[in-house]
């Protein structure tokens, strides 16, 4: 028993020592505008996320003559991220803190067809599609993402391939590393 000791603390060690080698952070909360956003991002590789989204959307429609519509809706993104440039920012010297970087990831998107608050009733949207994004981190917490993409999706009425734009600021809530 005392010779399988030590060949487990160093397993151990070693598997300690691999997750502080990440260049993503461990675990990562954002709040995010301007429509209100919280997400949580988990680092699973050295340079690779999974990350989980809620997000409102809103909804407008309106025409001359006719009375114009609203609603907010529930928005749920999941995502996984591969972030190709870490090593390279880190040989120039800047910051990779906050997940800081550009990433290439596959995007799945589910709208719910109530709206918390409107009037207007559409119906339920499933997505999928490959995106590309930067996303910086500052000092203080302050971020910024922009990402595009294509994604397929199916609603009860139509179904098709979409550009995807998204821009979010905020902040990130986490312990300095």
């Amino acid at each position: 028993m005392k010779k399988l000791v030590f060949p487990f603390l160093i397993f151990c060690f070693s598997l300690l020592s691999a997750q502080t080698d990440k260049n993503v952070e461990e675990h990562q909360v954002q709040i995010g505008l301007p429509m209100p956003a919280i997400l949580y991002e988990k680092g699973i590789g050295n340079n690779s996320t999974l990350s989980l989204e809620a997000i409102t959307g809103l909804h407008i429609r309106g025409c001359s003559g006719c009375e114009t519509q609203f609603g907010i809706y529930p928005i749920l993104r999941g995502q996984y991220r591969y972030y190709y440039n870490m090593e390279r920012r880190l040989r120039k010297g800047k910051n990779i803190t906050g997940n800081t970087g550009n990433y290439i990831g596959g995007l799945l998107i589910y709208q719910g067809g109530s709206p918390l608050i409107g009037d207007i009733q559409n119906s339920s949207v499933l997505g999928v599609g490959p995106v590309y994004g930067i996303q910086r981190t500052y000092r203080r917490g302050f971020f910024y993402r922009l990402e595009t993409g294509v994604t397929y999706f199916e609603d009860d009425f139509s179904r098709g391939v979409v550009l995807v734009l998204a821009a979010r600021i905020g902040w990130v809530i986490r312990k300095r590393r």
